[in-house]
């Protein structure tokens, strides 16, 4: 039986999924995210967030603090 370009790119395609997907990579991911998950839990959202108690001090000098005011005619410039 002789090999065809298209077989030896499909098997070159699923040798790059085996890869992307083996447990070393996935590993990698799910650390990372679960260190990403850790630090947004630790460091707080929402109201209770380091951005908030932040602002909850300052004025609106700080850019990060600002309400942005939707335009009149509700159309983003």
């Amino acid at each position: 039986m002789q090999r065809t370009h298209e077989d030896v790119r499909s098997q070159a395609l699923v040798g790059k999924v085996r890869a992307l997907f083996a447990p070393d990579h996935l590993l990698l991911g799910a650390v990372l995210v679960l260190g990403w998950a850790a630090l947004i839990a630790w460091t707080g959202n929402g109201s209770v967030g380091w951005q908030a108690r932040l602002c909850a001090d300052a004025d609106a000098a700080i850019a990060a603090c600002r309400v942005v005011a939707p335009a009149s005619d509700g159309k983003v410039s």
